[in-house]
């Protein structure tokens, strides 16, 4: 040991120790490198995601020029946004040296096994700091100085062991989590944000040292955005108790300490910014014009972590834990209530008994000058267990027969924006395991030190020798065996060889899978398995299906309404579809696999229990080969799998697509009205709802030889009084169009293109339009009552008739419908609110079949407030028994009725109380009684409405 201590090559000694501890601790790994990666195939696959991104950053920015930040190769033929996506660019980035000279397993495997070297060396250069200084006074630590610093290294090394190999990084890695497992520069960056405060060093090597903390705040945003969040959190605790410490203030003025504070932060600000911005603008930009944010409390419940699995092993552990795929199995039907108890999650955060009593130890003997560290366990252990206090998978108590739940201080992130994205409370526990290593550090240092201090009390020399080794040996074994995962499970990286035979096909096709699927943060749509995602990296062609972390709605809404694919969907999850379902997708099922150009259709086996798809896999490959136009046998049929080739007919380089007409709907893309038919201007066509608008126009074999193509459309703009001149260009497959000024009226827009702008596949035309306008903006409305005066501050829209009693007021923003009837047979009351809209009250009153209701309808009238807006409706025979006096009291509303012309009728009435009779609006129909008070109903931004589209010779 002493020799390990040894000031000379210590670094090199203590990254040696991390390094062979890490090998040991990962095992299979190292022994699996090239072939393996870290991960459970009975889990989300993860994992694939991290290293199929580490191909494409590649594939993108260096084989294609492109931005890696979109793909048109996953999600196909709509493609995605990468942008708020785990994307982890920082081991995308590091990873290619590796990638290119020896392989993408290897370079992924490497990425993480130096994320586990880096933080315990991080750790221990942060904890060895701490301790050699008294940070939270300024000044050095002068006992630390006089005493042995062999010390402060043991208790160093003891901290980093934990941060390095506690069980939540084994659990991330284990789930595929890579982003997770990314955690090597959080202690970097709090080692050179105090040190950027500290008062001890000279102001150029604060400086200094908050430019460097800049550069990891930046390596940690571009591993995950959320981490980045976590530091900035981080970093307010550290300022407020920076600022707040007794010692610093008396030895400084608070002016001056804020102004080297503030000069710290905007120096890490501003290089983190730079460095992170390639990223982060684009993240910021779609959070600031797009709502992706989570439904609801998104998963931030399940994913919390229980209060008892902070004491609780993980089920890696060897000897306490249990069958890590009986586990995941329990954590699917747990969220299906299916009478499953337990925690809600597979258990992420497990502190270690001697974690936890040496942390105690550590904060009580050192509470002032732990205090930052305590305040940050404090806050992200809390942060952990997420929104509401879970106790064994439960987070409702009955309270003496009340039912309740105790909020936490999570809850408070969720109404943050940005912040509010986090939608996994146990991702806290990178921040909270290192405050929890550090105060360890300090409680090892302390024992140590006491012991030190007291050899003389302790036996012969030989045993004085042997009991700080031991005592320190014992405590690394402790910390070490209750966070043992050991083995590591590992997922098979190893590309089945029919890729390898596809990528040789020059031809631009696509590629088709069972099983398919599409998945995001939200849900997935069908049984996607990302492993398949990662071949993509052997055989580079466009696939269906996909995963991805945010997107659009529109991109799952897409294949969610296609029958082709809602048939596979259903099959792979309940084995069985109806036979209308199957003449659905027969009936299209061609004229999609030419659209999308699909050349290769490959049938894998199921993963033992990977639902759905483990028990369906037999009726999904007998959909398949029933439907699809497949050869007769597979060209290849190995492990599992079996390779087909599509029959696809000769095609032609002239393509005709009516919009307007049945069965358009899956060459749109995003920009388009979802509705399959539609005729606006009394021709078939389909609106463009925004400013772009996108086609997918399918050809083949094209004339190279020929000069140009033409490519025709119909269209006529949204034309209203007063609106601008529309104009409309676009993109052919990234190639731009020439502007067209169109005209209020039905005419053709022409481009001519060169082959060299078309493909033998799918062709994206992105037509891009001057502007778009809502309807309802453009044209307006009138909310007036009548000739009353009054107008309504909201919708509103009234149907009677025999069998109903319809009013219903729109939301404002939304034009969601709220019934505002009473729903009863007669006449239905409803007052508003003048100034806001909103239901006052509503009653009910049954004329049709006393007159005692109608006596009861004239007093409710006569009391309602003067001014009031006031709705009437009515249903069924509501006539039969009114009365003179009921009478009297709808002219009180401005309406214009008798007694004879009602009797017989249905009545609809928006009036006024106290109006004068003949000024409301009213609508008496012996059918159906119908009023409209309101803008414009069609909230839909309108550009333009396009008929066929053709591309001609």
């Amino acid at each position: 040991m002493p020799k390990l201590l040894s000031r000379a090559y210590l670094h090199p000694r203590i990254l040696g120790v991390f390094t062979i501890l890490t090998l040991i601790l990962s095992w299979p790994l190292p022994i699996r490198i090239f072939s393996w990666v870290p991960g459970v195939a009975q889990w989300a696959f993860d994992e694939s995601t991290f290293v199929w991104n580490i191909w494409y950053f590649k594939h993108s920015l260096i084989d294609n020029l492109s931005s890696p930040l979109h793909s048109d190769l996953i999600y196909y033929p709509l493609g995605i946004d990468l942008v708020l996506y785990t994307y982890n660019f920082f081991n995308a980035l590091i990873a290619q040296p590796l990638h290119v000279a020896i392989g993408l397993v290897f370079a992924s495997n490497v990425t993480v096994l130096l994320s586990t070297i880096l933080s315990g060396y991080g750790t221990f250069l942060l904890v060895r700091y701490l301790l050699l200084r008294d940070w939270g006074l300024g000044t050095r630590d002068r006992e630390s100085a006089t005493r042995n610093s062999q010390l402060a290294t043991l208790a160093a090394i003891a901290a980093g062991t934990l941060y390095a190999f506690a069980s939540n990084r084994a659990i991330y890695a284990t789930l595929g989590h890579y982003d997770m497992v990314t955690t090597q520069w959080i202690p970097f960056y709090a080692l050179m944000l105090l040190r950027s405060l500290d008062a001890t060093l000279a102001p150029s090597r604060r400086r200094k040292a908050a430019l460097v903390a800049g550069v990891f705040f930046a390596f940690n945003g571009l591993a995950e955005m959320i981490t980045a969040v976590f530091l900035a959190i981080f970093t307010i605790i550290v300022v407020i108790i920076h600022l707040t410490q007794p010692a610093t203030r008396n030895s400084r003025s608070a002016f001056s300490q804020l102004r080297i504070t503030l000069y710290a932060l905007l120096l890490v600000g501003v290089v983190a910014f730079v460095l992170w911005s390639p990223a982060l603008l684009p993240i910021l930009y779609q959070f600031l014009t797009d709502d992706f944010s989570l439904k609801g409390w998104g998963e931030a419940i399940p994913l919390s972590v229980d209060l008892f699995g902070w004491f609780t092993p993980t089920v890696l552990h060897p000897l306490w834990g249990s069958d890590l795929v009986t586990e995941l199995r329990r954590v699917q039907l747990r969220a299906l209530e299916g009478g499953v108890t337990g925690f809600r999650d597979i258990n992420t955060v497990f502190l270690g008994w001697t974690g936890a009593v040496l942390a105690l130890t550590g904060a009580w003997i050192y509470r002032r000058r732990v205090s930052i560290w305590l305040w940050t366990a404090l806050t992200f252990g809390l942060f952990t267990l997420g929104p509401f206090l879970q106790i064994n998978g439960r987070y409702r108590f009955a309270l003496d027969g009340v039912e309740t739940s105790f909020p936490l201080p999570f809850a408070l992130l969720h109404y943050i924006p940005i912040i509010k994205a986090n939608r996994a409370p146990n991702r806290n526990s990178v921040l909270l395991m290192l405050a929890l290593a550090v105060l360890v550090g300090f409680a090892v240092y302390w024992i140590l030190g006491k012991l030190k201090n007291n050899e003389s009390r302790i036996g012969s020399a030989a045993i004085r020798q042997r009991t700080t080794p031991i005592l320190y040996s014992l405590f690394i074994s402790l910390l070490l065996f209750e966070h043992l995962a050991l083995p590591l499970p590992l997922s098979d990286a190893r590309v089945p060889a029919v890729y390898e035979m596809i990528a040789e096909d020059p031809a631009p096709v696509s590629v088709m899978h069972a099983p398919l699927g599409w998945r995001n943060s939200f849900g997935v749509l069908g049984a996607e398995r990302t492993v398949l995602q990662y071949y993509q990296s052997v055989h580079g062609k466009p696939m269906l299906g996909g995963n991805i972390s945010r997107a659009p709605d529109f991109k799952m809404d897409y294949f969610a309404r296609i029958p082709f694919f809602q048939a596979i969907v259903d099959v792979e999850k309940d084995g069985a579809l109806t036979p209308e379902r199957v003449d659905a997708a027969r009936a299209q099922v061609d004229e999609l696999m030419y659209l999308y150009n699909v050349g290769y259709v490959i049938l894998a086996l199921p993963i033992e229990q990977r639902y759905p798809y483990a028990d369906t896999w037999q009726a999904t490959w007998d959909f398949y080969k029933a439907t699809l136009p497949l050869e007769a046998q597979p060209f290849w049929a190995e492990d599992g799998y079996e390779a087909y080739r599509v029959i696809q007919p000769q095609g032609s380089d002239e393509f005709t697509l009516e919009l307007g007409q049945p069965g358009t709907f899956p060459y749109r893309g995003d920009g388009w009205d979802s509705v399959d038919t539609d005729a606006p201007y009394a021709q078939p066509a389909i609106w463009a709802t925004d400013e772009q608008s996108c086609l997918y126009l399918p050809l083949r074999n094209l004339d190279e030889t020929r000069s140009t193509y033409t490519l025709t459309m119909q269209v006529r703009p949204f034309d209203y009084p007063g609106s601008p001149p529309q104009q409309v260009t676009g993109h052919l497959n990234g190639q731009p169009l020439a502007a067209q000024d169109l005209v209020d009226d039905w005419q053709t827009v022409v481009w001519t293109v060169p082959p060299s702008s078309l493909r033998n596949t799918v062709n994206e035309l992105c037509l891009d339009w001057s502007y778009a306008v809502s309807p309802r903006t453009a044209l307006g409305g009138d909310r007036m009552i009548g000739a009353t005066g009054v107008a309504l501050p909201v919708d509103v829209e009234l149907k009677s008739f025999a069998d109903g009693a319809w009013i219903s007021t729109f939301d404002e923003e939304t034009g969601a419908p709220t019934d505002a009837s009473a729903g009863r047979r007669g006449v239905n009351v409803t007052v508003l609110n003048a100034q806001t809209g909103e239901i006052v009250d509503r009653q009910g009153f049954d004329t049709a079949a006393n007159e005692f209701e109608s006596e009861a309808l004239a007093a409710y009238i006569e009391q309602i407030a003067a001014g009031s807006p006031v709705l009437l409706a009515s249903r069924g025979a509501a006539g039969d028994f009114l009365t003179e006096e009921a009478i009297t009291q709808l002219r009180t509303l401005g309406a214009d009725t008798t007694l004879a012309s009602v009797q017989g009728s249905y009545f609809s009435i928006v009036g006024v109380k106290g109006a004068q009779p003949g000024t409301a609006l009213q609508a008496v129909d012996a059918a159906e009684a119908y009023l409209w008070i309101g803008l414009n109903p069609d909230r839909r931004t309108l550009a333009a409405a396009v008929g066929t589209v053709r591309v001609t010779r």
